[in-house]
């Protein structure tokens, strides 16, 4: 089984040097992984990979999840688990580009898919979220 956390893309110009997001994207991953304990689970991988890129000539930041769950699946992966910790909420990327497109690539490569669930309006995140605002408030 593989798992992927993944995130927007984005045209590698617009990501400069310097620019904090595909680091901040990892160390989420790794944080995840660590707390779930993924590197211990035999025949599990994980690793971050990148969805929603542009239709453009430009290069985007990868490697592309349809792309990465082929591969996992040519490697013998039978499961691919997709958690968008790039997305706070259903909307055209995670329900779109997840739960429609990568699920069609899953079932022609032939690999289970799930995805993690979407925070949402989940009242425990929307208390932590308002949190944030009243510390900043204050600040």
């Amino acid at each position: 089984m593989a798992v992927f956390f993944t995130a927007h893309s984005l045209p590698l110009r617009v990501v400069g040097e310097g620019d904090p997001y595909p680091d901040q994207v990892a160390e989420s991953a790794a944080d995840i992984a660590a707390l779930l304990d993924l590197g211990a689970e035999p025949g599990l991988t994980w690793g971050v990979a990148w969805q929603s890129a542009g239709r453009t000539a430009d290069p985007w930041i990868g490697p592309d999840l349809l792309v990465e769950m082929a591969r996992v699946a040519s490697e013998g992966a039978t499961a691919v688990v997709v958690c968008p910790v790039g997305f706070v909420s259903d909307h055209l990327e995670v329900l779109y580009d997840l739960d429609i497109e990568a699920e069609q690539v899953a079932r022609s490569v032939g690999v289970r898919f799930a995805r993690t669930p979407s925070l949402n309006a989940d009242p425990r995140f929307l208390g932590i979220l308002a949190e944030v605002v009243r510390r900043a408030s204050v600040e």
